[in-house]
């Protein structure tokens, strides 16, 4: 189509440097002027760009504020964690100790004279899935290092037994070590009908008690732990002579307890915690470990995948556990602030009525508020699976495959076999927990 008439105004304006169209009436009248760019003012090499406001009074001295403010903060930081590094290290005792028990495992097999073997069916008092045993699939020493192996209880007696048809009689055998050998700690048998089925896993639980026990002094164990769903690795402490009676009355000490299962989330429970505790009461309903226990969580380098060295300090006055060095402490307890009554805040009678004894009431002299942690106590290296005393818990999300509370708690986990079972390594040594060094020393 043709114009006719003159173009509105409004032309949008060009970059500098270009040619801008000007119009007027006429088509034939266009022209181009050309802009001037803008002027530039660029520095010749070598020379220095005027600044003038560095060069005020004010600006120097707020740089020399800045400077001394940076050189204080710099020293203040350093003597503060020397500060904190003193007084940590300080706080550790120095205590004399004797060594009476130092095992580097540097044999073929393991030593009979320091450890013992502890064979049970029952799950002892926690009702563990694992039948403990002396056989070499579930400990032995291998280049330089003691294993502690869980294995599949049908590796050895087929699958069909674990459900139905087998009698498992360690009193028989003459191999069991319960105090009561005519009891369920010594045999069982598999019965589809009733469903009890034999401890689906073997593993083992090796203790000092006939060689070496302590009364205050310092224990070091260097192990690297377990890898498998629902394991339960364990370095801890039973009293040797009971002399306040039956457990908890005599305690026990957990210098390290841990889960064999991957966390799930930064701040999960498996692998990466070390859990420490003390177990005293009047009787096993009245257990004051939830006074004293104390959980330390690895970010990285987990207690899994490489060797960590876990530490006890015990003395008249304080217990304490550790990882690492005993800088890093886990469960500190002070003997001297009360005893363990009531410290354990137990009730002075049972709902039915029933009075509770203090088992500790009768002890005097200058250590009265160690007891029951005032006598000989030996210890335990062990990896168990499962149990329903409630170290693993029910409703926490983490696909625990049986109920605390089920009577046939053992089938449940067996029958979840396909489910726990591919998270165990197929290497036994990887599985199983692997023991280094032990070292127990004795105040002298």
């Amino acid at each position: 189509m043709p114009h006719s008439g003159s173009f509105a105004s409004g032309t949008s304006t060009p970059a500098a440097g270009l040619y801008q169209a000007s119009f007027n009436t006429s088509h034939s009248n266009l022209a181009l002027k050309y802009r001037k760019p803008f002027a530039q003012r660029v520095l010749a090499e070598g020379q220095e760009t005027f600044k003038p406001w560095k060069d005020s009074s004010k600006r120097r001295a707020a740089d020399r504020k800045a400077h001394w403010i940076f050189v204080a903060s710099t020293f203040l930081g350093i003597a503060a964690s020397a500060v904190v590094m003193y007084f940590a290290y300080a706080s550790v005792p120095r205590d004399k100790y004797c060594l009476v028990l130092e095992e580097n495992f540097d044999g073929a097999t393991i030593n009979k004279d320091v450890w013992f073997h502890e064979m049970e069916t029952g799950g002892f008092g926690n009702h563990q899935f694992d039948w403990t045993t002396d056989s070499t699939n579930n400990s032995f020493v291998e280049d330089g290092k003691l294993y502690i192996v869980p294995t599949l209880t049908s590796d050895s007696v087929g699958e069909a037994a674990i459900t139905n048809g087998y009698t498992l009689n360690l009193t028989a055998a003459g191999t069991c070590t319960a105090s009561n050998r005519t009891d369920a700690a010594c045999a069982v048998a598999s019965n589809a009908t009733t469903g009890v089925i034999l401890p689906p896993v073997q593993s083992a639980r090796l203790m000092t008690n006939f060689s070496t026990a302590i009364r205050y002094g310092r224990v070091e164990v260097k192990a690297r732990m377990p890898t498998g769903d629902w394991l339960w690795p364990a370095i801890w402490m039973m009293p040797k002579d009971s002399v306040y009676g039956e457990w908890p009355r005599s305690g026990e000490i957990d210098i390290f307890e841990g889960k064999g299962n991957a966390p799930k989330t930064r701040d999960g429970d498996g692998y990466n915690k070390m859990h420490s505790s003390l177990h005293f009461g009047p009787n096993y309903l009245f257990d004051g470990y939830g006074f004293a226990t104390k959980i330390r969580n690895l970010w990285r380098n987990f207690f899994n995948q490489g060797y960590h060295t876990f530490g006890l300090e015990w003395t008249e006055d304080h217990l304490f556990t550790w990882e690492h060095t005993p800088v890093y402490k886990n469960l500190q307890v002070d003997f001297k602030k009360q005893n363990f009554w009531k410290r354990g805040q137990f009730p002075y009678q049972m709902a039915n009525g029933t009075l509770l004894d203090n088992p500790w009431d009768e002890v005097r002299g200058p250590s009265a508020n160690a007891a029951p942690f005032d006598q000989e106590f030996y210890l335990i290296l062990n990896v168990a699976v499962g149990g329903t005393n409630g170290y693993f818990l029910d409703g926490k999300g983490d696909d625990k495959p049986w109920s605390n509370d089920a009577a046939n708690a053992r089938a449940q986990f067996w029958q979840s076999r396909n489910q726990w079972l591919p998270t165990w390594p197929s290497d036994p040594k990887q599985r199983g927990m692997a023991v280094e060094s032990v070292k127990m020393w004795q105040k002298c």
